[in-house]
């Protein structure tokens, strides 16, 4: 093992061994190299700095007028150097600025400065690196994004075990999460926690989330590492009445050792950015030392794979950041139009006419609704709507499908949700 891992290593147990012995045997392994950036970092102030993998000139970086002049408002130092393995410094502060603005009852002592990732998916992979080793339980709800069985059970081998989240009324329910949680036996697990939820829109009341900070903390008591990650891809867009702080700030507000808060968010749906791939991860540890060490590890991770990510990117949503009031503004339209959508969706998809065809899942936010529909095959479903109406929806399971209202028009909602009913008519005649 390299000295700089085992020194980390050390440091790690020392300062919180319970999350020292979360660590995967490539957590274990893992460091940032004193190599070439490091060695560029100590020659920045030189005058002749022959370190870097850039061209330049003595005052300024090469790059061609017509790419730049792409774009406005940036600078070319803002869009052609390599940005560092952790990002660029000042968008880390601003991203930590926003995040304790949006949740008043996070402390800045009790986080890591967020670091940057290409996007969710990224951040995901990170945390599967990190912490994830074959034969270690993820739990998920039954209705989860498919990407984390590819991410932690494709790539990690991880074993994916799965608890309902909504009755048979199609009601959002923490019975059967608390049941599990209350029944495992393991001495670690990692669990994701995903509001706005992917694929069913549904974000928990306060109540309903004090119930599963309860359930997390008395399976940390009884001695199992939790690593609590908290996917906040769709954060923001609430449209009822539901607990609008992150999950990540209850959790990190338990103060244990044995759980881990990660929170993964980001420009890609806030921003409605999803091509700009600027993505933070953020731990809910408060020990300097910690912290220091999450981070080098984080840091080697993002080296040794992307090595770092894009500079522009990372640089336009710091602009947005420092020019946040009209930007704001923006954004709060969009969100208003995503929440006429909704309303439209939640008073059509209710209606009594289509009880046979489909029970709705509870929803209250984000992006999309799901329907368990009634006597078909959600699949066969999917594919009549594409060939005889010209409609597109994901089949999800052998029961459900999902239907993303935020990428169709208020006025055009009625007519979808009429046109699935008929094509359901269709396949139960």
């Amino acid at each position: 093992m390299n000295p700089l891992a085992l020194d980390l290593n050390e440091q790690l147990s020392k300062s919180n061994p319970e999350v020292a012995d979360m660590l995967s045997d490539l957590g274990k392994l893992m460091y940032y190299p004193k190599g070439i950036l490091s060695q560029s970092a100590e020659a920045k102030s030189t005058q002749y700095n022959a370190t870097i993998g850039m061209a330049t000139y003595s005052d300024s970086k090469m790059y061609a007028n017509t790419l730049n002049d792409m774009f406005n408002h940036l600078e070319p130092d803002d869009i052609f150097p390599y940005a560092p393995p952790q990002g660029i410094e000042p968008l880390r502060d601003l991203w930590q600025q926003k995040m304790l603005k949006e949740n008043p009852d996070l402390d800045k002592k009790d986080m890591t400065r967020p670091i940057l990732t290409n996007a969710l998916t990224h951040g995901l992979s990170l945390v599967g690196d990190m912490f994830v080793d074959s034969g270690d339980t993820l739990l998920l709800p039954t209705h989860n994004w498919g990407n984390y069985k590819l991410v932690y059970s494709t790539r990690h081998n991880a074993e994916i075990e799965t608890y309902d989240i909504f009755d048979e009324e199609g009601h959002f329910t923490t019975e059967a999460l608390v049941n599990t949680l209350e029944n495992y036996k393991k001495d670690k697990v990692i669990l994701i926690l995903n509001y706005p939820n992917n694929p069913t829109g549904y974000t928990p009341t306060q109540d309903e989330v004090t119930t599963i900070v309860n359930a997390i903390k008395s399976l940390a008591e009884r001695g199992t590492n939790v690593i609590a990650l908290v996917d906040d891809a769709y954060y923001g867009l609430f449209y009822e009445d539901v607990y609008t702080q992150s999950l990540f700030t209850a959790l990190t507000n338990l103060h244990l050792d044995n759980i881990l808060p990660i929170r993964l968010d980001g420009a890609t749906k806030e921003f409605f950015a999803w091509g700009l791939r600027v993505g933070f991860i953020t731990f809910g540890v408060n020990n300097e030392i910690t912290k220091q060490v999450l981070e080098a590890k984080v840091k080697g991770m993002i080296r040794s794979n992307i090595s770092s990510g894009p500079m522009p990117s990372q640089s336009a949503v710091k602009y947005v950041l420092e020019h946040s009031e009209t930007f704001n503004n923006e954004i709060q339209q969009n969100i208003d139009t995503l929440q006429a959508r909704y309303e439209v969706t939640k008073a059509v998809v209710y209606d009594d006419k289509y009880a046979q065809f489909w029970q709705p899942y509870d929803f209250n936010s984000g992006y999309f609704m799901a329907l368990q529909v009634k006597d078909v095959d959600p699949e066969q479903l999917r594919k009549h709507l594409i060939d005889q109406y010209s409609i597109g929806i994901i089949a999800l399971n052998a029961t459900d499908i999902r239907i993303a209202f935020s990428c169709v028009e208020k006025d055009d909602i009625p007519h979808v949700f009429d046109t699935i009913a008929k094509a359901i008519a269709d396949l139960q005649n």
